[in-house]
Order: C-alpha cells, then sequence, then structure tokens
C-alpha cells in the first residue's frame, strides 16, 4: 500500500500533515474531543451506522480520546488528516467556515462522519487496516463506474464507441494497482488484463511512457489511448469537483483516503461527502465497505 504525500487534483495539499506541538496549540480547539461528544450525544438515538458502537465507544473513552486532536486549521482544505508529528487524528472544523464545534455547524452528523472517516484513515496508515492488492478488482470497478456516469456520453463511451470500455478498464486496473498497491511491470499489466480481459502484449511499449504512480499519467493515458480523446487534469478535476466536491477528490489519488471517504460516504445526512455514490456500483461499492467494517 502507498501511502501519498500530496494531491495533484487538489493542487499540492498534504495527504499526511505535519504540524509542531506548537502550531497545534495555536490551532486546537479546547476541549475538542469533549464537545464532539456532547454534539454525538444529541444525534446518537438518530444514527443507524455499522461504526456507532466503535465511534461512541472512542469518544466517550477519556484515555482514546488522546488519540484525537479537534483544530481550527485555516491553512488546510480538508476536514480530516493525520498529524505525522504527533500520531493523533486530525478533524478540522475550519471547512465548515466556524472556528469552533458548535451544534448547528458542522452538526452532529457531519461530526460523526468525520470521526468514521478519521478513524478509517487512522487504521490505515497504522496498518491496522491492510488492504491487499486482491481487492484491487473492486476499487477499479467503482472508479470505471464513476468515470462512464461523468464521462460516458460526452465521449461515446456508452454508444458507437462502448468497444473503449475495455480500455478504461484496463488502464484503470493498471492506476490503481501501481498507484494504490505499489506492483509494477509483469505482475502489474498480467492482473490489470486478467480483470479486464485486454491483452496488455498490444500496448507494452506504449505503457512504459507512463507512471501510473501519477493520477496525472493515468489521466493522459486515458486521453492518448483514444478512451477520452483530449482530455486532461483541469477537465477531469472540474468535472469531479462540480459533480462530487472537493472532500471527495482526494479518494482519487490514495488507497487510505479511498476506504476512509468511502466509509464517510455510507453515512446518511452528511453534507460534506456524497450519500448518493454507492448507486454508480451499489456491487462493488458493498465489497469496500466491507473491507472497512473488519476494523469496527
Amino acid at each position: 500500500m502507498i501511502i501519498k504525500e500530496k494531491f495533484d487534483l487538489l493542487r499540492g495539499v498534504d495527504n499526511i500533515i505535519k504540524l509542531s506541538q506548537r502550531e497545534t496549540k495555536l490551532n486546537l480547539i479546547e476541549n475538542g474531543p469533549r464537545k464532539i461528544f456532547v454534539n454525538l450525544e444529541l444525534e446518537k438515538g438518530r444514527i443507524s451506522h455499522f461504526a456507532k458502537e466503535k465511534a461512541f465507544r472512542f469518544i466517550t473513552g477519556k484515555k482514546v480520546r488522546e488519540d484525537l486532536n479537534v483544530l481550527n486549521l485555516k491553512t488546510y482544505s480538508l476536514p480530516v488528516s493525520f498529524n505525522k508529528t504527533n500520531k493523533k487524528i486530525i478533524l478540522n472544523v475550519s471547512p465548515f467556515g466556524v472556528d469552533d464545534v458548535l451544534t448547528s455547524k458542522p452538526g452532529p452528523v457531519n461530526l460523526y462522519t468525520m470521526l468514521v472517516y478519521g478513524l478509517v484513515f487512522d487504521a490505515m496508515i497504522r496498518k491496522r487496516l491492510v488492504v491487499q492488492p486482491n481487492i484491487h478488482a473492486p476499487i477499479s470497478d467503482f472508479f470505471v463506474s464513476i468515470i462512464i456516469q461523468f464521462f460516458g456520453k460526452q465521449y461515446g463511451l456508452l454508444g458507437s464507441f462502448s468497444s473503449q470500455i475495455v480500455k478504461l478498464k484496463f488502464l484503470t486496473n493498471v492506476y490503481i494497482l501501481q498507484s494504490f498497491f505499489g506492483l509494477t511491470d509483469r505482475t502489474l499489466y498480467t492482473k490489470a488484463s486478467a480483470a479486464s480481459s485486454f491483452d496488455y502484449r498490444t500496448v507494452e511499449d506504449q505503457l512504459r511512457k507512463y507512471n501510473f504512480l501519477n493520477i496525472n499519467d493515468y489521466i493522459r493515458a486515458l486521453s492518448e489511448f483514444g478512451v477520452l480523446p483530449n482530455i486532461n487534469k483541469h477537465i477531469f478535476a472540474g468535472k469531479m469537483l462540480n459533480s462530487l466536491k472537493l472532500d471527495f477528490l482526494p479518494a482519487f489519488e490514495d488507497l487510505s483516503r479511498f476506504m476512509a471517504i468511502m466509509a464517510g460516504t455510507s453515512v446518511r445526512g452528511n453534507s460534506f461527502l456524497p450519500t448518493w455514490v454507492f448507486k454508480y456500483n451499489e456491487r462493488a461499492y458493498a465489497r469496500i465497505l466491507d473491507i472497512v467494517k473488519k476494523i469496527f
């Protein structure tokens, strides 16, 4: 599993942050975990979710709660991260336009979603949840379904050029296997071919032009292989940003974010992660959540 340092679609935003003790103290919300607990208690009876028991156990335990920092970090655009310096989960209220934990904003449901997101992200970073490369298929299938949903009509994937879907599946599997799991060369291409029924040998030389660790090269390959002709990072990011919003974008670049964000999208009623994405591929979505549920 590869943990990305920064995100390309979000123009260099850090995945894992490194805050000094002084920086943490300056941005810390006093009694933040306690305030989250009070907010969640208001909504407890109405929350029905697979992570509820562990999430509430975490936020009510004083010692366990020490693994959590609640910040108002205006210099960071995402609501959840992990501080490499003190090894703590970061919940950041700044993206919600507030400077404290309030009952109206972010609100109990969003706070619960952030907590679930943070617990999964933490488990991935600390390798308490290890996702093996053999699970690449449902992740790739989910990516393919999203791309077809947002670009299929425009680029003819649903019509006369539907044969390009096989290529889309192959390139997506290559990207996921290398960018998320670190596979390379022949093993990478063989697994991607098996998952997509595409013979990599016909394009092997061309494939070596791309660094599939990076989403920019994946998008470039989609263009140059004729799957999404002339698409570029800005078109791709703009469409996803408009449809799925900023907080979903890290799911396209990092496995730990992908799994954590998928967990967050399963919380109905939250306002910062799209809860409808399961509709794009319900079978793949269910398989992905089955993996996440192992830590709960």
